[in-house]
C-alpha cells in the first residue's frame, strides 16, 4: 500500500481553504441539474442520466466520480407538460404548448453520486424540487432547490504509517471513520429557445470538520456557481453552443470554464472545453432514435501534475422519455 502521512490526510479531511471541496464535471453542458437544482424539470419528459468520470489517470488515489441523476417536469396533477422546456442534451427547446396557456410548472427528481479520493469515500443523495414561471412568452424563470444527506468513510486500511503507534492517527481512524450531515443547494435559472443562464449555492449548511471527535477550525464552505450559455443557428442541421461555467469558493481563486459545443442534424454532437489553469477538454457524443444519448470527454492536464498522468476521462449516458 502506498504509504501517506498524516499531514496529507488531514488535507483531505478538513479541506484545504485553497481547493475546491466538490467534485467536477466537464460535460456539466450536457446536464444542467448537476450544477443547479433549478434546472431540475426543464426537460421535456422524464430524463434519465448516469455518469463516471476518473480524474488525473496514472496517479495513485486519484479522484473518482459516480452519479444517476433522474428528474421530470409535472404539473399540479402530476402529469408531464408539454409546454416549451430546455433539453439541454440537445440544446434545444421543443414547443408544443403556447407558454401562455400554462401559468407555471414544477420539477422533481433527485440524484446520487460517489466521490472516492484516496482512503476516503462520499456517498450523497438529494432530492431535488423546482418551480418554472413564464416570465414573458418565449422565457421561464425557475427557483428550485435540492437537499439530503452524505456520508464519508475513511478506510484505515488504504493507510501506512512510518510510525504504528501514531496515537493522533489513531484518534482520527477511530472517531473519524464514518461523517453522516445534512447539506441543502439552492439555485435559479432562466431559460428559452436560445439562451440559458444559472447561478446556484451548494454547501449552504457549511458543515463542520471533525477531527477524532473534535471540532476544527474547517468546515464545509459554500460554493458559488455561475453557467450561461447561448444557441446559435450555423445552419439548418448545424448549431454552435458557447458557454461558460464560474466556479467559485471562498478564499480560493476563481475557476473558469469556457466551452464551445457544435450538434450537427440534433444527433451528433463535439466540442472543446478550456479550464484556466487546469485542462484543455475534448468531449464528443451522440443521440440515438430520439431517446438514448452517450457522451464522451477527454481531459488534457495543463497544469503541473501534468508529468504525473495521463489525463481524465468522463462518460455520459442518459436517456430521455417524452
Amino acid at each position: 500500500m502506498k504509504k501517506i502521512i498524516l499531514s496529507s490526510i488531514l488535507v483531505v479531511s478538513i479541506g484545504s481553504l485553497t481547493s475546491q471541496q466538490l467534485g467536477q464535471y466537464s460535460q456539466y453542458i450536457n446536464n444542467h441539474f448537476l450544477m443547479n437544482p433549478a434546472a431540475v424539470g426543464a426537460e421535456n419528459g422524464l430524463d434519465i442520466s448516469l455518469g463516471f468520470r476518473e480524474q488525473w489517470v496514472g496517479i495513485d488515489n486519484a479522484p473518482q466520480n459516480y452519479y444517476l441523476s433522474v428528474n421530470s417536469t409535472l404539473n399540479l396533477n402530476g402529469k408531464i407538460i408539454g409546454n416549451a422546456s430546455l433539453r439541454t442534451g440537445s440544446s434545444e427547446i421543443i414547443p408544443e404548448t403556447p407558454t401562455e396557456q400554462i401559468k407555471l410548472k414544477h420539477g422533481i427528481g433527485g440524484f446520487v453520486a460517489a466521490d472516492n479520493y484516496g482512503p476516503f469515500k462520499k456517498i450523497t443523495g438529494m432530492l431535488a424540487y423546482a418551480i418554472h414561471l413564464p416570465i414573458t412568452n418565449k422565457f421561464h424563470w425557475s427557483i428550485g432547490l435540492n437537499a439530503g444527506m452524505s456520508n464519508l468513510n475513511f478506510d484505515r486500511d488504504q493507510i501506512t504509517l512510518a510510525e504504528s503507534s501514531d496515537n493522533t492517527f489513531n484518534a482520527f481512524a477511530a472517531n473519524q471513520g464514518k461523517i453522516n450531515y445534512v447539506d441543502m443547494n439552492v439555485g435559479t435559472y432562466v431559460y428559452n429557445s436560445e439562451f440559458f443562464m444559472g447561478y446556484s449555492s451548494n454547501q449552504m449548511m457549511q458543515n463542520k470538520i471533525y477531527f477524532g471527535g473534535v471540532p476544527t477550525n474547517g468546515k464545509l464552505n459554500i460554493h458559488h456557481f455561475l453557467m450561461g450559455g447561448y444557441h446559435f443557428k450555423i445552419s439548418d442541421k448545424m448549431k454552435l453552443t458557447p458557454g461558460f461555467l464560474v466556479k467559485y469558493m471562498n478564499p480560493a481563486p476563481v475557476s473558469l470554464d469556457f466551452t464551445a459545443k457544435l450538434t450537427f442534424d440534433d444527433t451528433y454532437f463535439g466540442g472543446f472545453s478550456f479550464r484556466n489553469g487546469d485542462a484543455l477538454i475534448v468531449m464528443l457524443g451522440a443521440k440515438f432514435n430520439d431517446m438514448f444519448r452517450i457522451g464522451y470527454s477527454f481531459d488534457y492536464t495543463l497544469s503541473n501534475l501534468s508529468d504525473y498522468n495521463s489525463g481524465g476521462h468522463e462518460i455520459m449516458i442518459g436517456i430521455l422519455i417524452k
